[in-house]
């Protein structure tokens, strides 16, 4: 058995504004809140992975601080339209936070859960982490965490 945990980037500028996409102050604060409430409750990451994005790279830095991740890394197939099955197959190791975008994490997550990555399993928000554990033939959500319930 193996636990994971999804989290959709922090809310992020818009392409107008710069075309890079970093995190706003805002954004930066609910990752820091989310990761702070995560830290509290004890959580222990022994990685976090991401799709290389600044707004995700912003974000997988941020959650590493506050929960002392030695260990960072961008990985392919968390891009926002990758196949979901191509994260899938990445999910080799336990504690492992992946940091991304939509659709491509509820995809993921709906794969895992449902075996079926069309069908809304769940509804991601900027910054929030979804817990799934994964055993041999079956995973399930644990819990779900968004900035409003920190």
């Amino acid at each position: 058995m193996k636990t994971v945990y999804f989290v959709q980037h922090g809310i992020a500028h818009s392409k107008e504004i710069d075309p890079s996409r970093p995190l706003t102050d805002i954004g930066m604060d609910q990752v820091r809140q989310v990761a702070t409430y995560l830290k509290d409750h004890h959580i222990k990451i022994a990685k976090i992975c991401h799709s290389g994005k600044l707004r995700a790279q912003q974000t997988a830095l941020l959650f590493s601080e506050i929960l002392a991740v030695g260990n960072v890394a961008a990985i392919k197939g968390m891009e926002p339209t990758d196949s979901a099955t191509k994260l899938v197959a990445q999910l080799t190791e336990d504690a492992v936070m992946y940091i991304g975008h939509l659709p491509n994490l509820c995809n993921a997550v709906a794969l895992l859960i449902s075996g079926n990555s069309n069908k809304q399993v769940l509804k991601f928000k900027n910054s929030a982490v979804a817990c799934i554990e994964i055993e041999t033939e079956a995973a399930s959500l644990q819990w779900f965490i968004t900035p409003e319930m920190c």
